[in-house]
């Protein structure tokens, strides 16, 4: 069968994009929940920051970026009165909850935005008349989930995908025993890491040391699609107790047909937010902060900075020397996604709606099939860490991408040729 070519698509560049510079944050080596719960703590009764890079519990998900704006209003709240001045500096979903928060209490809320839109790392694009997101998009940890129980109030639908049962295919055939593999390297883990942290990539060196040939296949397999795209940093700096002891997909996770960009554009309505404003530095004194940028300067009584953690470590501003040591143990990941639309599925489905995809090279690891829920075949591909950078190169155009993205998943369905 000759694969039909596809009829839309769209190409992140979340790595090159100077208001991301990334996807999302994970532990280096040595950093621990309380670095994240440091930055979270106010810098001043005038000044606080939010963003998923600070929320010490549910870190890298947009339902944590979301009350970590709620709980950095709350402090600025139990600091001023009604009727104050505040700035908030981002107006992605942390800035947002943010802003709403303290409009709902009386305060007059001014946003500023580096974009021309809202959303920052949440960005709902449109492929010829279906909507899909190119960053952020499950609703993770569905059960307790604050975003999640917004859309239910909304009547918003969602789909299910099952990302603890992915169908395992590679170029040689399918991959028997990659979870199992996963939960070894978990265990081998918390060994080696008992006494101290250590880097992810030794750990996973010295585990692999001990497995022989076909074992060791299968866990590069696992890490390049189970641990490299949940984590995205350098092996050698990210930490291998962070890596497995903080919260991941796999926990009830589903995703809007329609876009988690609808979650952003309703939390802004009503809000007073200037967009293309970037903010290049912070001032704050006893009495106030200044946010300043090359569309000028604004004044207030207070100020919420909700910005990504690479991008706030650049901004010129003054943080006590704990936020400054805490941001140091705390390093965004690289992760770029492609989303293709086609006239039709040819692909293996998988039950779940997810696969993972292994080559002898660079590749996209993580395939989720968002036919069934956009009643359009739509396949988002994920890749992280070194792949994305060599994939999403800078030199590399969108429609260079997306035909190496296209003959992947031409490989991809020959793998399977009876279909899943």
């Amino acid at each position: 069968m000759r694969a039909p070519r596809p009829v839309a698509w769209a190409v992140s560049r979340w790595s090159a994009d100077p208001w991301s510079r990334g996807a999302w944050t994970g532990l280096l080596v040595g950093g621990t929940g309380a670095d994240r719960a440091r930055l979270a703590a106010p810098v001043s009764d005038r000044l606080v920051l939010a963003g998923e890079g600070v929320h010490p519990a549910r870190p890298a998900m947009a339902h944590g970026a979301y009350e970590s704006g709620l709980t950095a209003a709350g402090h600025l709240l139990g600091a001023g009165r009604p009727g104050e001045q505040v700035t908030v500096v981002g107006a992605g979903v942390a800035g947002l909850a943010a802003a709403r928060e303290l409009h709902r209490h009386g305060r007059r809320v001014r946003v500023v935005e580096a974009r021309g839109r809202v959303g920052g790392r949440v960005h709902t694009v449109d492929l010829g008349g279906v909507a899909a997101d190119l960053g952020a998009a499950w609703l993770q940890q569905y059960a307790g989930n604050s975003l999640a129980a917004l859309a239910r109030g909304w009547g918003l639908p969602t789909v299910a995908t099952d990302f603890t049962n992915p169908l395992t295919l590679s170029a040689s055939g399918p991959v028997h025993g990659a979870p199992e593999a996963l939960d070894a390297l978990a265990a081998a883990a918390h060994v080696l890491t008992g006494t101290a942290d250590r880097p992810l990539g030794d750990v996973i060196a010295a585990h692999a040391a001990t497995l022989d040939e076909p074992a060791r296949r299968v866990l590069a397999y696992a890490v390049e699609a189970g641990v490299v795209l949940e984590s995205g940093l350098d092996l050698r700096l990210a930490s291998a107790r962070g890596t497995f002891g903080e919260p991941g997909v796999g926990e009830g996770d589903r995703w809007l047909p329609g876009g988690l960009g609808v979650v952003p554009a309703r939390l802004a309505a009503g809000l007073d937010i200037a967009l293309d404003h970037p903010v290049t530095e912070v001032r704050h004194d006893g009495d106030g902060v200044t946010v300043s940028g090359p569309w000028g300067a604004l004044r207030a009584e207070r100020a919420v900075l909700a910005l990504p953690l690479a991008v706030l470590a650049d901004l010129a501003v003054d943080l006590p020397a704990g936020h400054r040591t805490a941001l140091a143990r705390i390093g965004t990941g690289r992760a770029e996604k492609v989303l293709l639309r086609y006239p039709e599925r040819f692909w293996p489905i998988s039950p779940g709606g997810y696969l993972w995809w292994g080559e002898d090279a660079a590749t996209w690891c993580e395939w989720a099939d968002l036919t069934g829920g956009l009643g359009q075949p739509v396949l988002a591909l994920l890749a992280a860490g070194d792949a994305a950078a060599v994939l999403h190169h800078h030199d590399r155009t969108d429609a260079e991408i997306v035909a190496q993205a296209h003959a992947a998943v031409t490989r991809m369905a020959a793998a399977l040729p009876d279909g899943a």
